[in-house]
């Protein structure tokens, strides 16, 4: 029996995870429409009073955010009591996070980057004149629908002028665009929103945020103290990047010359000079808001290329602070090169059977990994990423190896994800099923997760397996992909390649 809240909005399943509690894909039923519902959870350890004050501040702040109304701003369209506990009923969006397609695309040209810039601006211009701070921009918070950027979840915003309700011995915030003044535990403001900002086209245009630190107290201390990490593809957004991510919040860039520098990249006008300086202190307003938000579509990037006719669409992999699309990739490749013997390719792999490799297989050397693979499979290498393909007539499989990054925490929670994913969507997994989900597997490199699934494509039933470990502090998958009929044999090469891999350091 699906869980009722209020008597009126049933929820359907889990959107994502956060520090403040759970999103919900759920139903209205008395306007028969979708609706995106915030399950908002505390943290352990408090007391009755503190817990009061919590959800005292989260009603007062979801009806400031109701007040806004911006294309935008998620529109916050009520906020109800349930188990004693307040709910946020939001605008449902179909639209991918900034984050899943960073951790699918990597980094974002600056012309698309700046674009989703000047959209963002617009969005905090309109809720900072209503007197409502974010507190919380993140590439996690930025929806990109359509060719458009949204803002989400000012579930932890703050409204100007009321009293501030902290939560013991908790950040509120997401660290990596934590202000400095926030760290500091000083009163957020619209130039608090503006570094955050900064800090979320830092991420988009250099796929990483400008502190990277092992820890959240090292990225704490860096934000207090240290430089944002060198820039290497900012190109014409560095001076921009670097006024929004001054320390002093009174010589931080304001929103409307960062808004005036942003169009020109977008429009492909003449970028600032390398020795830009804005002289403090700036305006923190913006342009009088549009119709919509302003968004010139930068040059399409090239299509990946992907060898097999079969991509299963984009599975969830979520972790605790970040969550990305993982594209995991099989196949059924039915047509062309029946009889080809699968001379490897010209990628970096060697010739003939080493001594060092299984009888029937050759050793493959890849930019970040060396392993066995059997004897006549094609092998299409894509930076670190590489697909090994068997073209043997009525034979139809492969192994896929992936780098997934370094943002990850949890490989188990990110497959559970997957599954549930896949679970929900019948036309993209014909058949899907899943036989065995190990999220704690045992792997030689670190934490690792395993699951089997089948499906039908094309008529055909297939099955995969796919582990996701970590080497390095980094994340990396094996996927194997096979018609049934294959299926034994294909798991021997696939245990053979793991129990073979090494990783290069």
């Amino acid at each position: 029996m699906p869980q009722l809240i209020a008597a009126r909005y049933e929820l359907v399943e889990v959107l994502g995870r956060g520090g403040m509690g759970a999103v919900w894909r759920a139903r209205d039923r008395t306007l028969d429409r979708e609706v995106a519902v915030k399950e908002v959870t505390l943290p352990r350890g408090l007391d009755e009073a503190q817990v009061e004050r919590l959800y005292a501040r989260t009603f007062r702040e979801a009806r400031s955010a109701a007040r806004l109304d911006h294309p935008g701003i998620v529109t916050v369209h009520d906020v109800v009591e349930e188990d004693g506990r307040p709910w946020i009923v939001m605008q449902f969006v179909r639209a991918e996070s900034l984050d899943r397609v960073l951790g699918r695309e990597g980094p974002l040209p600056p012309a698309r980057v700046a674009a989703i810039g000047l959209d963002l601006l617009d969005a905090l211009g309109a809720a900072h004149a209503a007197g409502v701070v974010h507190r919380d921009v993140k590439p996690g918070n930025v929806l990109l629908p359509g060719g458009r950027a949204v803002l989400t979840d000012f579930g932890i915003a703050t409204v100007a002028g009321d009293e501030t309700l902290t939560q013991a011995g908790a950040i509120v915030g997401s660290p990596a665009y934590l202000a400095p003044e926030q760290a500091r535990h000083q009163k957020a403001t619209p130039a608090s929103d503006l570094w955050s900002l900064g800090g979320t086209l830092y991420a988009a245009v250099e796929g990483r945020p400008p502190f990277g630190r092992p820890d959240v107290w090292g990225v704490m201390a860096a934000v207090l103290s240290d430089d944002p990490d060198p820039l290497r593809l900012a190109g014409p957004l560095t001076p921009v990047l670097h006024g929004l991510l001054r320390k002093d919040p009174d010589e931080r860039m304001g929103a409307e010359e960062a808004g005036r520098l942003l169009r020109q990249i977008v429009q492909g006008g003449p970028g600032p000079g390398p020795g830009f300086a804005p002289a403090p202190p700036h305006n923190l307003t913006v342009d009088p808001p549009v119709t919509g938000p302003t968004v010139v579509a930068p040059p399409p990037r090239p299509a990946r290329r992907v060898p097999w006719p079969l991509v299963v669409p984009a599975v969830v992999f979520a972790a605790a602070m970040a969550v990305a699309v993982v594209a995991i990739v099989v196949f059924t490749n039915t047509s062309g090169d029946k009889n080809e013997t699968g001379r490897p390719g010209t990628s970096s792999s060697s010739t003939g059977t080493p001594a060092s490799a299984p009888a029937g297989y050759r050793l493959y050397k890849g930019s970040s990994f060396t392993a066995a693979v059997p004897e006549g499979w094609k092998a299409e290498a894509e930076g670190d990423d590489v697909t090994f393909t068997d073209h043997t007539k009525g034979a139809v499989r492969g192994l896929a190896f992936q780098r997934l990054g370094s943002s990850f925490q949890s490989p188990g929670d990110g497959l559970k994800a997957a599954i549930d994913q896949m679970k929900n969507d019948p036309a993209g997994y014909p058949d899907f099923s899943y036989q065995r989900f190990d999220s704690v597997a045992s792997y030689r490199f670190g934490p690792a997760a395993e699951m089997w699934f089948s499906f039908t494509e094309n008529g055909t039933p297939a099955s995969a397996r796919v582990l996701v470990f970590e080497s390095n502090d980094v994340f990396y998958q094996v996927l194997l992909a096979t018609d049934k009929a294959h299926w034994d044999e294909s798991v021997t090469y696939y245990e053979t390649f793991l129990k073979s891999l090494t990783m290069k350091s």
